[in-house]
């Protein structure tokens, strides 16, 4: 039942994106069916509004850039280990935002379900590995 619900949220979600109308048809014998016009001989039909679709916007894959000094005859940064600390707090902060789903980030599958893609595991294991390698800058800044 759970799976039939997500389907049919999945397909309102792509038709309002498109600004089509979505009914919602009541048959004599209680089915409800959503589509794209009145279902043929339901008892009741009623175009359903829905709000706008909340789309975020991607989130860059690549971890963030390290940081370059200026001049190379200059003294080290004043403070590594905060530094480092930045940069592992902005690496999770890429990793918590990589997380969350994205257009495209899910499949349908052969049984009307839906999965996750391939592409969304690379792109949080590319996360998750930036996050350890700044955990592991951090680790070095404090020894």
């Amino acid at each position: 039942m759970r799976q039939i619900l997500l389907l049919i949220a999945l397909a309102l979600a792509a038709t309002a994106a498109h600004g089509q109308p979505v009914y919602r048809s009541v048959m004599p014998d209680g089915r409800i069916i959503y589509g794209d016009k009145p279902a043929p001989g339901a008892s009741e039909a009623k175009v359903v509004n829905l709000p706008k679709p909340n789309i975020i916007a991607p989130v860059s894959t690549k971890p963030p850039p390290a940081a370059k000094p200026k001049d190379a005859g200059k003294e080290p940064a004043a403070d590594p280990v905060k530094d480092a600390q930045q940069r592992l707090d902005a690496a999770k902060a890429a990793l918590d935002a990589g997380r969350l789903e994205q257009e495209g980030d899910r499949i349908g599958t052969v049984k009307g379900t839906a999965r996750l893609s391939e592409a969304y595991f690379q792109r949080v294991r590319a996360l998750e590995d930036a996050v350890i390698a700044a955990y592991k800058q951090l680790e070095d800044a404090r020894r």
